[in-house]
């Protein structure tokens, strides 16, 4: 026993990595780095100095501070450039760090590997310039720390000391924030993805457990038809020819003990390719049928002594599809068999004709005799409209020709 080979473990990129976050949480960093940066821009001195040559520089400066907090919505597609591009503007303009040290966050949670700790080194860097610019400030004007550290009533254009360990310490704890963050960041994204995995197998395990219990009853049942149907074919096989071989050769009788072996031995083909179907092993699956095979049912049938006139008309039957030629195959068999069990020696009527261009029909007529107790449960029609939905066709049955004869007619596309 196997499971189906078609059954495989398959996970997508999306069962497997959590969704991104949500737009909100991207617009509040955007508007929280533009807050710090514009305020680091504003209390430097280049946001201070308006006039001479130093003046030229407020261009760039505003620029980057409008640009450089929206770099952060490429955080998630490219973090190591997005990081880059923050450490860079951060040297070369009082922007500030605050970008960098988001940008450095969005990078260890998505990153691995020395690239990452370069580039940490670098917002370490940003982060001290920033520092030591805002420290070196000529006057509290100039210096966002300054003017934090300032007496109230202390004119702006005073000058305040701060100690080395305040910014220091400032700096410690900002990168430790960043990285923290991006630790923190990293193990939830693991946590989800083996969450996501986890799922994803569950959903895995029980298709599998599924498609093992459908081939368990497969083989089950390949093991009933085996033992009971095989059995019985043998013996029919077996009693035809022994009464072919005792009987005079010429004989109706005879002939007729012929047609019922190699009928027997027929069904025991067509078994043996059922039950490799349903045990799923197409190397011991007949050959796939074709519409030139489709007057060896018609042969069958006349070999029986059934009165049968048949018009077969295709075009091109060699080019139709396996599906289709099986499908009409088995049609032609059902209805026959009908006409045969409910009209027993009735004259049956059957055309099969069509090509690429029109597709097949299927019609087949016999004269109707009313119901009796042989009608049955009508799961041969059934099976014919299965087949016929399967493939895009449909099928019409019922009386005609004012109740005296019965007819199916059956059409389908060509494929």
């Amino acid at each position: 026993m196997s499971v189906p080979s078609s059954t495989v473990l398959c996970m997508t990129a999306a069962d497997a990595v959590p969704q991104r976050p949500p737009w909100w949480r991207t617009g509040l960093l955007v508007l929280g780095c533009s807050f710090f940066t514009v305020s680091s821009g504003v209390f430097s001195e280049t946001g201070q100095n308006t006039e001479g040559a130093a003046a030229i520089l407020l261009l760039p400066l505003m620029l980057g501070m409008l640009v450089l907090p929206m770099s952060l919505l490429w955080r998630h597609r490219a973090p190591l450039v997005v990081t880059w591009i923050a450490v860079a503007a951060g040297v070369v303009l009082p922007l500030g760090a605050s970008t960098a040290l988001v940008a450095l966050a969005c990078l260890i949670a998505r990153r691995r590997g020395p690239a990452v700790w370069w580039a940490a080194g670098g917002v370490a860097v940003t982060t001290a310039v920033a520092m030591v610019r805002d420290v070196l400030a000529s006057s509290a004007a100039a210096s966002l720390l300054q003017t934090l550290a300032r007496p109230p009533d202390a004119s702006p254009n005073l000058s305040v000391e701060l100690g080395w360990q305040v910014p220091t310490i400032l700096a410690i704890v900002l990168m430790g924030l960043s990285g923290g963050s991006g630790l923190l960041m990293r193990a939830r994204r693991a946590s989800k993805t083996a969450e996501h995995l986890a799922q994803a197998a569950g959903r895995e395990q029980n298709r599998l457990g599924d498609a093992l219990a459908r081939q368990v009853e497969r083989e089950r049942i390949a093991r009933e038809v085996h033992d009971s149907l095989g059995h019985r074919l043998s013996l029919l096989s077996l009693h035809a020819g022994a009464l072919q071989a005792n009987t005079p050769a010429g004989t109706e009788l005879r002939e007729s003990a012929e047609l019922v072996r190699d009928g027997a031995g027929h069904a025991m083909d067509d078994l043996r390719s059922l039950l490799a179907v349903l045990r799923q092993n197409p190397d011991e699956a007949a050959p796939e049928l074709s519409l030139v095979d489709l007057r060896g049912v018609l042969d069958d049938v006349v070999a029986t002594g059934e009165p049968v006139s048949s018009t077969v008309y295709l075009e091109q039957p060699e080019t139709a599809d396996p599906a289709l030629a099986r499908a009409v195959y088995r049609i032609v068999q059902e209805v026959l068999t009908n006409a045969r069990k409910h009209a027993p020696g009735a004259p049956v009527r059957l055309s099969v004709t069509g090509g690429p261009m029109e597709g097949i029909c299927i019609d087949a007529r016999n004269p109707y005799r009313g119901a009796s107790a042989s009608a049955g449960s009508r799961n041969g029609l059934q099976g014919v409209a299965e087949r016929a939905e399967l493939l895009d066709g449909q099928i019409a049955y019922g009386l005609d020709e004012q109740g005296r004869t019965f007819r199916v007619t059956v059409t389908l596309p060509w494929r």
